[in-house]
Parts: C-alpha cells; structure tokens; sequence
C-alpha cells in the first residue's frame, strides 16, 4: 500500500506532464495555424537599429508580410506590409555580438536584412530582419516573383 505522500507527488507528476504535453500540442497548432495562409520562416525582427532582436516567425503569403511573435498565444500577427511595397534596401552579415544570431545563424551565414514596407494603416517602416540563408533566398525569391502593379486604378 502506498503512502498518502506518495500519491500526491505522483498526481503532482503527472499534472506536469499533462501541461508539458498540453503546451507543446499548442505550439504545434499554433503553427500549422499560422502558416495555414503561407509559407512561414523562422527569423529575427527588430523595428529599429537601437531595439533588440525577437524571435519571430515571419509569413508571406499572396499580398502581404506578416510578423508573428515565435512565443505566445496569439493569431493575430505583431505587424504587417502589402506585399508590392516591399523593398529590401540593404544585406549585410549579422553583428558577432548580437544575442538573436547565434540562435538564427548557426554557421556564420545569417544575414541582416533591412526591409522597407508599408503597412496596411499606410505608413511607411523600416524594419530589420534575421534570416539565415535559406531564409533570406525565400524572402528575396518572394518579393521579386510579386505580380507587377498595375497603373490605372481599379
């Protein structure tokens, strides 16, 4: 017969694996979820050269790019750009010393990619992002293969 004690350490146990199974199941269907409309990329974004670097996973589906934080509860993207203001202003190797490389940049390719887009409120934002390679081949393939726009509205 068991002691009280040791019934209640294994509930205990098993909660917490039940909430490590619950969590990871959430993760994962919060990421089929999310690239449901497009394909996804893991990537470093920061709004600015003074913000740090967050990981994030990065969208790009038919008309628009979208930023989702990597770690959270939400859908609903963190940012968001039309697609045919896209411009990719400047590549360069990601700094030693900045934290989000070493988790995005295993063998000294990753690069920093700073990007101008407006977003859907129309205001125009300059952003960069961490990509590795292949990361960065995806995202430059996505924005040159963008249908052209047209010049007489619709």
């Amino acid at each position: 017969m068991q002691s009280p004690t040791a019934e209640v350490v294994e509930i205990i146990v098993a909660g917490l694996v039940l909430l490590v199974l619950l969590l990871v199941l959430f993760v994962y269907a919060r990421r089929r979820l999310i690239s449901h409309e497009g394909d996804v990329v893991m990537c470093g974004y920061r709004s600015d050269r003074a913000a740090r670097w967050r990981p994030a996973l990065l969208r790009m589906n038919a008309t628009t790019l979208q930023v989702f934080p990597l770690f959270g509860w939400t859908l609903r993207p963190a940012r968001t750009w039309e697609r045919r203001t896209i411009d990719i202003s400047a590549i360069s190797m990601l700094e030693e010393d900045a934290g989000l490389a070493s988790v995005i940049d295993l063998q000294g390719r990753g690069r920093r990619v700073r990007t101008v887009g407006t977003t859907e409120a129309g205001t125009t934002m300059t952003f960069d992002l961490a990509l590795g390679p292949v990361q960065y081949t995806a995202l430059r393939y996505w924005v040159e293969s963008a249908p052209p726009v047209p010049d007489w509205p619709l």
